[in-house]
């Protein structure tokens, strides 16, 4: 027992340093590209304080899982170089004495992350979006950026290519206006320009050049495009107020395990429903086009001797099926673009609600890899953790994203994409943590001299470059 209390007290310090490390490079990160816009409000302090803590949330849940393996490379890297680990074996006592109790802290704080994840974080990443709502609708304008999404409008979504820098001008604009009920508007724009209406409280897009998709929310079947030569689109609620404002809409990463399920329900029902619908529909409409290609329906039955080509009913009836083959076919389009979308919208969904459980997991999967290295590598330095433990991360969080983009594209299964990286990365500590059990490697084991060697080639800058390519993608998806 006094074993064990000592382990995990040597574990407290090296994970606390860890963990206010990463967290400090998320935050920073966070600053630079938020606190312009933010500081260009106009907030009180108060208000800013509260954006920081709401987008805390998201930077936890990626740093401690990082923080967990930090710490148990550098704890038992400290004692297997002061020959604490020796002295352990020598009084007959196994290694994996020393790591139970580490996986067992470990294993309680991926139970605690699932909870957190799957509450904490949802519910603050929903007031973190309301709250930049309310922000963006002081000066909206602010937050208009070429090459990115805008959703701080409500009910409304914004993509620009080009913004002109001197005139304000936007260029090559695409805007969704989200329905309560059926597929968004869709607007297409060439140019555009932004002025505030009704003392500030609305403010006026005047588009020109462009067109308008929309489909009807009653019969999915009709579908409209409407070409304009300008159009002026209202955003209403904008002023210069800091207006909080409730949303009923909530995103993905907004949404904890029991709604997100809803939707997957939901979407599988209306996938089964639209298939159901295209076979009654479009079966029926393809076997007709065949009965008109054969038999007399085209062709006279006694104009055997009349040649093809010079049939006028013959001619009448190509025309005819191409006619229809050309809509049957825009509408089987149409069909399976609704269950492809329904199929989608499930696969994104059960990719969130499998990550809330895969991430919150590695906690445990990243003792079974930080303790065999620690052991191997003799030294807990700093330099050593970050080595280590940034080659690990790069391969975690890149298999946790690439099986995210497969998933949503419906090229692997939501399961696969988001513990695959598990499986890796537990495979790996499994193999580590048996060779440690049967003593097989020293510190100057093969994999430790690969290690090394990686280490030596890839240098300070290439780490420094590749925490930051990862923290980019972390933010992009997970903020």
């Amino acid at each position: 027992m006094i074993l064990v209390r000592y382990v995990l007290k040597e574990l407290i310090g090296p994970f606390l340093a860890s963990l206010f490390g990463i967290t400090f490079l998320f935050v920073v990160d966070f600053l630079v590209k938020i606190l312009d816009n933010v500081l260009s409000k106009g907030l009180p302090t108060s208000t800013v304080l509260e954006i920081f803590a709401l987008n805390l949330a998201w930077m936890l849940s990626l740093s401690i899982p990082m923080a967990v393996l930090v710490a148990s490379l550098m704890t038992f890297g400290r004692m297997s170089g002061d020959q604490e680990i020796t002295a352990v074996k020598a009084a007959g006592i196994s290694p994996l004495s020393l790591m139970r109790p580490v996986l067992l802290v470990a294993l309680l704080l991926s139970v605690l992350m699932v909870v957190f994840n799957n509450w904490v974080l949802p519910e603050a990443n929903h007031r973190s979006v309301e709250l930049m709502n309310a922000v963006s609708r002081k000066k909206p304008h602010v937050f208009v950026d070429a090459g990115r999404l805008i959703t701080q409008f409500p009910g409304v979504q914004l993509w620009v290519n080009r913004i002109d820098p001197v005139s304000g001008t936007l260029y090559g604009i695409q805007i969704f206006e989200m329905e309560k009920k059926g597929a968004p508007r869709i607007v297409y724009a060439d140019s555009a320009t932004m002025d505030y209406v009704d003392n500030g409280a609305t403010l006026m897009l005047r588009l020109r050049s462009g067109e308008t998709h929309l489909v009807d929310p009653d019969d999915a079947d009709n579908y409209f495009r409407i070409r304009f030569f300008s159009q002026d689109l209202a955003m209403q609620n904008v002023d210069d107020r800091l207006e909080r404002r409730s949303r009923s809409y909530r995103s993905d990463r907004e949404m904890p395990v029991e709604m997100m399920w809803d939707v997957v329900t939901d979407a599988r029902a209306k996938y089964d429903t639209a298939a159901v619908q295209a076979k009654s529909r479009r079966l029926p409409t393809l076997a007709r086009i065949r009965e008109y290609a054969v038999g007399d329906s085209v062709l006279p039955a006694d104009a055997s001797g009349v040649p093809m080509s010079d049939s006028l009913q013959f001619v009448q009836g190509l025309r005819k099926i191409r006619v229809q083959e050309a809509a049957s076919l825009r509408a089987t389009e149409r069909a399976w673009g609704r269950m492809e979308g329904e199929l989608k919208r499930a696969a994104q969904y059960m990719v969130e609600i499998h990550k809330k459980f895969s991430t919150a997991f590695a906690c445990f999967i990243f003792v079974l890899i930080g303790a065999p290295l620690g052991i191997m590598a003799r030294k807990g330095g700093i330099g050593t953790g970050i080595l280590y433990s940034l080659a690990f991360f790069v391969i975690y969080w890149i298999c946790l994203i690439g099986g995210e983009n497969l998933a949503d594209r419906l090229i692997v299964s939501p399961e696969l994409a988001m513990w695959i990286s598990n499986v890796i990365i537990g495979i790996i500590g499994i193999l580590l943590t048996r060779a440690m059990i049967r003593d097989r490697f020293s510190g100057n084991s093969k994999v430790l001299r690969f290690f090394k060697i990686v280490g030596k080639y890839t240098g300070v800058i290439y780490c420094i470059r590749a925490a930051g390519w990862l923290f980019g993608k972390l933010k992009k998806r997970f903020g």
